[in-house]
């Protein structure tokens, strides 16, 4: 179970290195940890589950970064969506097959497969030492990723507007109970 910025960093991250844009990345922050209602219930695996899905609707650009070399970044955005999808959370987050597979939805064959594929396109790409480097690299970068500014002013001025709103709500419901108070308090005029 992890806080909410926690959550908010893990979505990012993986978003950026899946949808190669940071600006989307962060528009799936929204889509995936905003639109849950209550984050105990938000696994880390259905929590990328649900990134994955999300950074699939996005047309993945090449990643722009001074930290990432514009040949990874190229070679990573060559891939397919589910190799890339398998390079990432193999190679760069090193995660067991059985939680990759429940990411990417598919069998553990299946995933292993579109590793097979994306560690042989990523060697074409790059050649087998820098294809091998390329994963250090790309955590490196992701590491040093934090989420962008502009969402947590964003998710800060909705905050905001729900607490004005439920305010409003709450001083029209006085307004209406002291107004129902005062027409039932008149005194009776009788004819």
């Amino acid at each position: 179970m992890l806080d909410r910025e926690a959550c908010e960093r893990r979505v990012y991250r993986l978003a950026t290195l899946l949808a190669g844009n940071p600006t989307a990345a962060a528009k799936v922050i929204a889509q995936v940890v905003d639109a849950q209602p209550d984050l105990r219930d938000l696994d880390s695996a259905h929590m990328d589950r649900l990134t994955v899905l999300r950074s699939r609707e996005i047309n993945p650009a090449t990643l722009v970064h001074d930290l990432v070399p514009p040949r990874i970044a190229e070679a990573l955005a060559n891939l397919t969506p589910q190799q890339r999808e398998a390079w990432v959370f193999a190679r760069v987050y090193r995660s067991p097959e059985r939680e990759m597979a429940r990411a990417m939805d598919c069998s553990v064959t299946a995933t292993m497969r579109h590793l097979d594929l994306a560690d042989a396109a990523m060697s074409a790409a790059l050649g087998a030492q820098e294809a091998s480097s390329a994963a250090s690299t790309l955590l490196s970068y992701s590491m040093s990723m934090d989420v962008p500014k502009f969402y947590r002013v964003e998710r800060l001025r909705r905050r905001h507007a729900r607490i004005a709103l439920m305010w409003f709500g709450a001083a029209a419901l006085a307004l209406l109970m002291a107004a129902a108070i005062l027409w039932w308090a008149r005194p009776f005029e009788g004819k």
